[in-house]
């Protein structure tokens, strides 16, 4: 007895070409296509958005960096100016403290010479010029007058007078000179005097 069998070659036979591809196949390829196509797009996108943001910290980490370099250099540069002014005002304190402590060392009659040059110095007339001073430094003013053959003034004591303390009396007004004001006016100064300074205080007669 005799039987038909149908033989379908190569069917469903992996790895050999198909002439023909379902529709249903293609339209998931243009689906994966197309979801690609938006995943590189949003990748793009975001690689965009994240150089800007790296850009945009590296601005601000270079600005927050300077602005920081500056203060400190600022800091620094008023630690530094800080640090000279205090030197100056040491340096200062210590050179007026060693010129006041050699002139407290001055000798009372050298003190007395100091005070003379500077009423000498004003060139006051000597018509009605009358020398008052304390009792205990009439000797040493005479004795300097006398050796430096200066008779300008008439020298006269007076207790109201305090010790190293000159006072010039003149028709136009009386002239004081002491030895504190002088070294005071001195240290304040802060440089020689100079020899035609005058510290006396010229005041209208009658005062």
């Amino acid at each position: 007895m005799l039987c038909r069998y149908t033989i379908d070659l190569f069917k469903d036979v992996p790895g050999l070409p198909r002439s023909v591809i379902p529709r249903e196949e293609l339209a998931n390829w243009k689906q994966a296509e197309l979801l690609l196509k938006n995943a590189n797009g949003q990748a793009e996108q975001l690689l965009s958005l994240t150089e800007e943001k790296c850009e945009a910290l590296r601005e601000r980490a270079s600005l927050e960096i300077w602005q920081f370099a500056d203060a400190q250099l600022k800091r620094w540069e008023r630690d530094r100016q800080s640090m000279c002014d205090k030197l100056e005002q040491y340096a200062s304190a210590i050179t007026n403290e060693a010129i006041r402590r050699l002139l407290d060392e001055t000798a009372a009659p050298a003190r007395l010479v100091t005070l003379l040059k500077q009423l000498l110095a004003i060139q006051v007339p000597e018509v009605s010029a009358t020398l008052l001073c304390h009792p205990h430094d009439m000797n040493e003013i005479k004795q300097h007058f006398a050796y430096q053959k200066v008779t300008v003034w008439k020298v006269q004591a007076d207790e109201k007078i305090p010790p190293q303390t000159l006072v010039l009396k003149t028709d136009e007004g009386d002239f004081h000179i002491s030895w504190n004001a002088l070294l005071t006016s001195f240290l304040e100064r802060g440089e020689a005097m100079h020899p035609k300074d005058s510290h006396a205080e010229q005041r209208p007669q009658g005062e």
